[in-house]
């Protein structure tokens, strides 16, 4: 019984095989299989830099914005890869990228632990959390903590030495800052002269505000990146290399402006990149 079970399974087979090479050579009863689409071309995103290569390529002219000198010519300076990671949760948000610090005997770099007390033959005199320790040119100084007066603040700064002079240290590489809790509010803010100012790219999808500001992203338009969140009469499309500006508090204890410009947008994001000058106590 089985045996022949299995014959007639087989024949059947061998009768669908026949039949199907047969349709297929008289072009009859066969169904064309649909093509496969074509992937389209997706746009150059630009992402965020990795390195202060990739930053001055994204945003030309940023050094000259943070009123930072050329570097180029130092050894060994810390890259943006030298700063640790961090969660991007909601109400947090990260100001990161070169700075470069003067730091005259007695000064403490701002939001740090690490003062310079005297300049000698031998080299530069520092106390950093509380020890004295000498530093020549090519050293680090390096600090990971709060910043002094506000809560919920991470400071790192990976700085090295590249000249001492008679009566200043001159250091350069990168720092981060990590705020918690922000609650962006639009608002005049009161003028300082002293600041952080930092590069800043963020990106939005439609409907989304870019974090650290109370303005949005809609879409595209025929006009460009619709954007909303803008007061009553301002013109509220940008096209790339148009500019972005805001100022108010990212929290009700740090004041901030942002000097932005649209590096992409589309028809479901937009990013865009530029500087922001925190205001902190102590600066």
């Amino acid at each position: 019984m089985k045996k022949t079970l299995f014959n007639s399974s087989y024949l059947l087979l061998m009768v669908l095989v026949s039949l199907l090479f047969t349709a297929v050579s008289s072009g009859c009863g066969v169904v064309d299989l649909p093509q496969v689409p074509e992937i389209p071309e997706l746009p150059d995103i630009p992402g965020l830099p990795q390195s202060l290569d990739e930053l001055t390529e994204q945003i030309p002219g940023i050094l000259d914005e943070l009123e930072i000198p050329d570097l180029s010519g130092i050894a060994n300076l810390p890259d943006l890869s030298d700063l640790p990671g961090f969660t991007t949760e909601p109400g947090v948000i990260s100001f990161q990228g070169p700075t470069e610090k003067r730091i005259n005997i007695g000064e403490t770099i701002p939001g740090t632990d690490i003062q310079l007390t005297s300049i000698d033959d031998q080299g530069a005199n520092f106390q950093i959390a509380g020890y004295n320790s000498r530093r020549a040119t090519g050293d680090s100084l390096d600090f990971d903590g709060g910043w002094s007066g506000l809560d919920g603040i991470t400071y790192t700064v990976r700085l090295r030495i590249y000249r001492i002079g008679s009566e200043s240290v001159r250091a350069a590489g990168v720092h981060q800052m990590v705020i918690q809790n922000i609650q962006p509010v639009a608002g005049p803010v009161p003028q300082h002269d002293q600041y952080l100012r930092v590069p800043f790219s963020i990106a939005a999808n439609s409907g989304e505000n870019l974090k650290g500001l109370t303005i949005g992203y809609v879409g595209s338009a025929d006009r460009g990146g619709e954007l909303s969140g803008l007061s009553g009469d301002e013109y509220p499309f940008r096209k790339i290399g148009d500019s972005i500006s805001w100022e108010g508090t990212v929290r009700n204890d740090i004041p901030v402006r942002y000097s932005l410009r649209v590096l992409y947008y589309g028809a479901n994001s937009i990013r865009v990149g530029g500087t922001v000058a925190v205001y902190l106590p102590g600066l």
